[in-house]
């Protein structure tokens, strides 16, 4: 009796482990399992920011994330290539510029607002049925306050402010093919008199200053400004965040009675994705706090979140940004249904490229 007794309990003890253990799959098994997502993003630190915080959430639940890497400009050539074929991708990290073509080619699907309640923490301009704004960068002028204050020159104004002769050699402005090119052409046509239809004065204020360099990307800039290559730039305010070894000051020039420059960035549902319920996910979690604290904190970008906000405000290091909602709202937002980005290039070869 003792050893059926025991034996009794011996399988009593290995069924409820077998139970536990079953109990314990089940848990962990996520609403997504099995699903991959192909998300279309940039490279570098900004994809490792994007695994750590949405894309291993993601993995807590089953599913996998599969990122193709490269700038809009890439993948948006992507996709047309891929038309009438399936997408290669199930969602897309894309800027304000690309925004009309994506439109235009019909190339995005409705986003379900429902299953994304992060929405609720930001402003109604930051998003609608088609798209979610999750950063932004705030244009203007970077520049190096020490060597500003040795060589006598006052802190800059507007953008006319970086011809003067004392910066001859020392500023830089983004090449036509940079994130930031449009944000500076538009910004300086404005100051000068032109618009987004009329960039023809912008250009001209660029031969006037004489740039020394024509920066390609932010750590090409970055290393400019460490060096001391370059004293101020047209460029955005993440660069001062980055950058805390180097004393930098950030001016957000006034344009069009708006202070400062915005341009966004957002993510956008591609059409045909047979992933819509995860994407949406995906999309929430973009927009959670510590992903929206992160896109600050490690990525130099501005959140779109209200709460982000809020907690960035607490830190005064980072009052060189503007961050309140009010500030925000009083930037200058470019009208890229009036941005011809292919005349764009045009007219920067002819203006600038040959000089």
């Amino acid at each position: 009796m003792n050893r059926k007794h025991l034996l009794s309990k011996k399988l009593m003890a290995v069924a409820a482990a077998a139970l536990l253990a079953g109990g314990a799959g089940a848990a962990r098994a996520g609403q997504f399992d099995g699903v991959t997502v192909k998300v279309a993003t940039f490279g570098g630190k900004w994809r490792d920011i994007v695994d750590q915080y949405v894309g291993k959430p993601f993995e807590a639940e089953g599913g996998k994330v599969e990122y193709v890497l490269g700038q809009p400009a890439q993948n948006m050539a992507k996709l047309i290539a891929a038309r009438g074929q399936p997408a290669p991708f199930d969602m897309m990290e894309t800027m304000d510029n690309f925004l009309p073509a994506l439109a235009r080619g019909g190339f995005t699907e409705l986003l379900n607002e429902a299953a994304i309640p992060n929405l609720a923490n930001l402003p109604a301009s930051a998003h609608d049925k088609n798209k979610v704004m999750i950063w932004a960068t705030q244009e203007g002028i970077v520049y190096n306050k020490e060597k500003f204050k040795e060589a006598g020159i006052p802190a800059p104004v507007h953008y006319a402010d970086l011809a003067d002769p004392r910066l001859k050699g020392k500023v830089s402005v983004p090449d036509i093919s940079a994130g930031g090119a449009i944000p500076a052409i538009v910004g300086m046509s404005l100051e000068a008199g032109g618009n987004e239809a009329n960039i023809g004065p912008g250009l001209d204020l660029i031969q006037k200053i004489a740039p020394a360099s024509f920066w390609s990307s932010s750590s090409n800039l970055q290393t400019q400004l460490t060096n001391g290559d370059v004293w101020a730039a047209a460029a955005q305010a993440g660069n001062v965040q980055r950058l805390k070894q180097v004393p930098l000051g950030m001016t957000h020039v006034p344009v069009a009675g708006k202070v400062g420059i915005l341009k966004q960035g957002y993510l956008v549902k591609i059409k045909g994705t047979k992933q819509s319920a995860a994407v949406d996910w995906i999309i929430n979690r973009f927009l959670s706090l510590p992903m929206q604290m992160a896109t600050s904190t490690e990525g130099g970008q501005v959140p779109t979140s209200k709460a982000a906000l809020a907690e960035m405000q607490k830190d005064k290091s980072l009052s060189f940004m503007k961050l309140s909602p009010e500030e925000v709202a009083g930037m200058y937002q470019i009208d890229y249904s009036k941005v011809d980005q292919a005349a764009y290039v045009q007219q920067w070869n002819r203006k600038i490229g040959s000089k």
